[in-house]
């Protein structure tokens, strides 16, 4: 049976969100037959709002068209579209290693619908890669590289992949799990040495797209179409597979280009994020095509001396990275000074919530716009943030074009100015779950997709972050949040780095625990560990202050740089039981 519709046209389905007879019309899209909407409850899918000027699409999209057709006009064809290292490649050369490709791919068998997995680094070959797949109508799955087999095998499984490209340095995990990839036809290789490739059995990429046709007519999609799949981060088990439509894909980085005042001649759009993650895909990739304008790609390990090295070689003007690479690059000032950083006019922060002691500490120390925006697999690219609208620090500022914000209390309703509760939103993309019925209706209420985060919004209308509500800390019937600490933590001059949680306890169910890595050159000690408690004293109410703090060398992080509280919860529940056993025993 054909998928659902959401809109207006589908007020009166028993399938679709309950309130789409108030939607705006114009919305007729239809869900991906991988949502398994037969099983859902009503309003467990998404209300997909595409009112908004950067949102309205024809019926019939090609995603790498839209983005690629424009630079090949006369006089634009043969700038730079993207620095990798020492190569770069122009529109006209990227059209058409992209038409050679899908060319090559399609000779493979490859077709409308199939997910191809991409495990490709940062480098040219991820934009031919994502655009040839766009062209001929497949559907891209973009995978981190340091993911592991056990991850990696969950998603083609999952998406039931039809082939996979991977970069050559990518293949142990790859070949780790070579037996157990049913629908995997065609195990594609960027780079290496052809001959030994086709002895393992992988199909070299560039000695397929070299015989192949540099003329391709582009596939004709829906603009409901299954676009691309981004999976999570896994901080809270194994990965789970979003769905993007060619809609969302196209309207993202319309929408994010309000994050800026500007973006035109003479900006050069560079940063950290994977391309294989939404913040990547959508700000590192598609936008600098949207505008126009070049990319400068990070090769290999983005190092503080290979960030500044970037920065200053490919004069890069708007800078992307995640709270912890900021945090990494102001404890390198010294290596910074050796670098001229001129160019940089605006930098964003993603993926994860920026303590206002870094957003301030920055500004001052390099004197750029500093933007935190807020977004997640689900909604592809922010939600929040407007350069202009100068948001105060901290904050995820306010909705973008084309998104509409609630904060809904624990009944589902409306809260009003200063009340913390659950962040649901509705826009351009929402939660679609492939294969996931009861996250889908756990995720979706009423067509609203659920962020999973706490937040509330001040009488100016600006959002802010509280915390992940998993992350919530109950302790002596308080509610505590863990970023409020860790922001003062962070202004000691000692730490480097905190994180927060609730540490389970059989008497007040849970403590409020600090793991902190102290500054180079500072060693932890008792005496150390008071100081700091009375440091937080002095700044928050007597129920936030940490009962514990332990130094650890680092923290542990996913492959976009948030903090896994997780883990930190799962160590201090391992102590518990231990030492509840060694008492026991004792």
């Amino acid at each position: 049976s054909p998928p659902d519709e959401v809109g207006a046209s589908s007020a009166t389905s028993e399938k679709g969100p309950r309130d789409n007879a108030k939607m705006p019309p114009g919305t007729h899209l239809r869900y991906p037959a991988q949502v398994q909407a037969e099983r859902l409850p009503p309003g467990a899918l998404p209300a997909f709002l595409l009112e908004a000027p950067e949102t309205r699409f024809p019926e019939e999209v090609n995603v790498a068209d839209r983005f690629l057709a424009p630079n090949l006009a006369p006089g634009r064809a043969d700038r730079v579209a993207f620095y990798s290292g020492e190569r770069s490649i122009t529109y006209r050369e990227l059209d058409r290693a992209v038409n050679r490709l899908g060319n090559a791919l399609q000779a493979l068998g490859i077709r409308e619908g199939d997910p191809v997995v991409l495990r490709i680094p940062n480098c040219l070959e991820f934009p031919v890669c994502a655009l040839a797949l766009h062209r001929i109508g497949a559907v891209v799955v973009p995978t981190n590289v340091l993911i592991r087999e056990r991850s990696l095998t969950h998603i083609v499984r999952t998406t039931r992949a039809r082939a996979i490209i991977a970069g050559h340095e990518c293949l142990d995990e790859v070949q780790a799990a070579r037996g157990g990839w049913e629908s995997v036809a065609h195990r594609i290789v960027a780079g290496g040495e052809p001959a030994a490739l086709r002895r393992r059995g992988y199909l070299h990429l560039q000695t397929l797209s070299a015989a192949a046709s540099e003329r391709l007519e582009s596939a004709r999609l829906r603009r409901d179409a299954l676009g691309t799949v981004f999976f999570t981060s896994g901080t809270t088990g194994m990965p789970k597979g979003c769905m993007h439509l060619n809609v969302s894909i196209l309207a993202g980085p319309c929408i994010a280009r309000h994050m800026f005042d500007r973006i035109g001649p003479g900006d050069v759009i560079g940063g950290t994020p994977p391309l294989a993650f939404t913040f990547g895909y959508g700000n590192l990739f598609l936008l600098p095509l949207l505008a126009g304008v070049p990319a400068a790609l990070i090769e290999g390990r983005s190092s503080p001396e290979a960030i500044f090295a970037t920065i200053e070689r490919r004069r890069v003007t708007i800078f992307n990275s995640v709270p912890t690479a900021y945090t990494q690059l102001l404890a390198h000032q010294d290596l910074a000074r050796r670098f001229d950083l001129s160019s940089l006019r605006a930098t964003l922060s993603g993926s994860a919530p920026m303590l206002p002691a870094t957003f301030e500490h920055w500004e001052r120390r390099f004197g750029t716009r500093m933007l935190n925006g807020m977004g997640s697999s689900e909604s592809y690219v922010s939600i929040f943030s407007a350069y202009s609208a100068d948001p105060r620090p901290g904050s995820m500022g306010t909705p973008l074009p084309g998104w509409e914000v609630r904060i809904l209390g624990e009944q589902g309703e409306t809260l009003g100015a200063g009340a913390v509760g659950r962040l649901a939103v509705r826009g351009p993309a929402g939660n679609l779950y492939w294969g996931d019925p009861e996250r889908q209706a756990q995720f979706v209420q009423d067509g609203w997709s659920l962020t999973g985060d706490l937040a509330w919004f001040d009488d100016e209308g600006c959002y802010w972050h509280a915390c992940r509500a998993d992350d919530v800390i109950k302790s002596r019937g308080y509610r505590v949040s863990p970023a409020e600490i860790e922001d003062a933590l962070i202004e000691h001059p000692a730490v480097f780095e905190p994180a927060v949680i609730g540490a389970p306890d059989p008497v007040q169910g849970e403590r409020i625990k600090a793991f902190v890595s102290l500054k180079a050159g500072i060693a932890p000690c008792p005496a150390l560990a008071e100081e700091l408690r009375e440091f937080t004293r002095s700044r928050l109410a007597a129920f936030q202050v940490p009962g514990e703090i332990e130094f650890v060398e680092s923290l542990p992080k996913t492959e976009t740089g948030k903090i896994r509280r997780k883990d930190l919860k799962e160590l201090e529940s391992r102590r518990l039981v231990t030492t509840a056993a060694r008492d026991a025993g004792a």
